[in-house]
């Protein structure tokens, strides 16, 4: 995806098929290209925020975005949130559990 939106006619090269029968069978399974390609996009960026400090120009980069604020819409749609919010509610939710943890073992010392 770093190259840009993977348009039908390349994915359908890609596996050998022509487009119209990429098409159907994607039809057959109840699935369209573009919501394929907006499901692995969400799931990339959802693992990429959560596993690794690139910044969020970059992961819209390597998801294949124009720009970080087109990313940011299309994560904002995907997720409710932005990509910044979703990574400090990561943060807190791991603070949060250190915390547990640390509570937890100290109460069992006493």
């Amino acid at each position: 995806m770093p190259n840009g939106y993977p348009a039908i006619e390349r994915v359908a090269e890609h596996i050998g098929s022509s487009v119209r029968t990429l098409q159907r069978r994607l039809s057959e399974a109840g699935v369209t290209h573009t919501a394929l390609v907006e499901h692995a996009r969400r799931d990339m960026a959802l693992r990429k925020l959560k596993t690794t400090r690139l910044p969020i120009g970059q992961v819209a980069k390597e998801l294949g975005f124009r720009d970080p604020s087109s990313f940011s819409r299309a994560f904002q749609r995907w997720t409710g949130m932005s990509p910044r919010a979703y990574r400090r509610m990561l943060r807190q939710t791991a603070l949060g559990a250190e915390q547990k943890q640390l509570n937890n073992r100290s109460a069992d010392r006493s």
